[in-house]
């Protein structure tokens, strides 16, 4: 199994971060609608939309959502919140790899990490390829993604985290030079002193990767942000939001 296939399934996902990210979708959504000129009633693809945090909020504002995530529990809550939200959203359990859209969306969304998880190259390269293909012409792919320069030079091998109702969790990092990846491994302990963990591998991308992967995906690379404020990207940046249009 892999670790996406896990970790995403696994209810210690939701008891840990969904509350507090859900919180952060609201914002997150404001600031892509700022970077991004949208109207009500435009069509979008949330690829690895997870839980729904995303999807819900532009559903909410009026946009047309629909939602893919390979992990059943996270469509399940998906589907869940999208009811108590009173919205209408297309959930779909499938694999990014596999998607047979063709152009059927003006916007299409890889948020919170969700490229690069796959171990070959190719794998990725196809991912990318059937997101452009879901876009309409002159669509666009907005994806969120680490600032892989800042994390390496920043790399820690152990990060601890002490959260206000006595949770730890020590996160333990390694840099895998030769295929690229940050790979990390998280152990939480809990106050009754029981123990859980799980496993991470992301490919962490250069810009320049990425530029020639969008170029082979028929996308041109329009801009880059540091933020979703819209701050320019730099080495400092911790994030790197990519800006595509569909070409072809």
């Amino acid at each position: 199994m892999k670790w996406f296939e896990d970790l995403y399934n696994r209810q210690i996902y939701f008891d840990l971060y969904a509350e507090q990210d859900t919180l952060l979708a609201k914002s997150e959504v404001e600031n892509i609608l700022n970077l991004i000129p949208l109207h009500t009633g435009q069509t979008i693809l949330d690829v690895g939309c997870g839980y729904g945090r995303h999807a819900v909020e532009f559903a909410k504002r009026g946009f047309l959502v629909t939602g893919i995530d390979l992990a059943p529990k996270q469509i399940e809550a998906a589907k869940r919140r999208a009811k108590e939200a009173g919205v209408g959203i297309h959930f779909i359990l499938g694999d990014a790899r596999k998607m047979e859209f063709r152009e059927e969306f003006e916007i299409v969304l890889s948020l919170f990490l969700t490229f690069g998880f796959f171990e070959e190259e190719t794998e990725n390269q196809m991912m990318l390829d059937r997101m452009a293909g879901a876009l309409r012409p002159d669509g666009v792919l907005l994806m969120d993604l680490w600032n892989r320069e800042k994390m390496i030079r920043d790399f820690s091998p152990l990060q601890v985290e002490e959260h206000p109702d006595g949770i730890q969790i020590e996160k333990r990092w390694e840099f895998d030079a030769w295929n690229g990846r940050l790979d990390w491994e998280n152990e939480v302990t809990f106050p009754d002193g029981i123990k859980e963990s799980w496993k991470h591998s992301v490919r962490a991308y250069t810009l320049v990767e990425l530029k020639r992967m969008y170029e082979d995906a028929g996308l041109r690379l329009e801009k880059v942000y540091g933020d979703f404020q819209g701050n320019v990207y730099t080495l400092e940046s911790q994030q790197m939001i990519l800006l595509a249009r569909k070409t072809v």
